[in-house]
């Protein structure tokens, strides 16, 4: 039995890697495609939002900081799932 729910949990975290790891690649890409209309880094924008340089209620640049914010949470959390996920494997 007890082999059996390790089999469920790496399903389980197994799943919610791959889907941390496509949000991350829809996330980069949204980033991307932001930099280059914008000719920005993601720093500069936080910098300028930062330094009040540009407007930071225009929804552009709220929703371009707030994917940023997100892709972090989204690489920490990948971390985690896969560390567990070695844990599962190990144990």
């Amino acid at each position: 039995r007890e082999a059996m729910h390790t089999d469920e949990y790496e399903i389980s975290i197994g799943r919610e890697v791959a889907l941390c790891r496509r949000l991350i690649k829809r996330l980069e890409q949204a980033l991307r495609d932001r930099e280059e209309r914008y000719a920005m880094t993601t720093e500069d924008l936080l910098l300028a939002l930062e330094e009040r340089r540009v407007a930071g209620e225009r929804p552009e640049f709220r929703e371009w900081r707030e994917d940023h914010l997100e892709l972090k949470y989204r690489r920490r959390q990948l971390s985690e799932y896969v560390a567990a996920l070695k844990g599962l494997r190990t144990s």
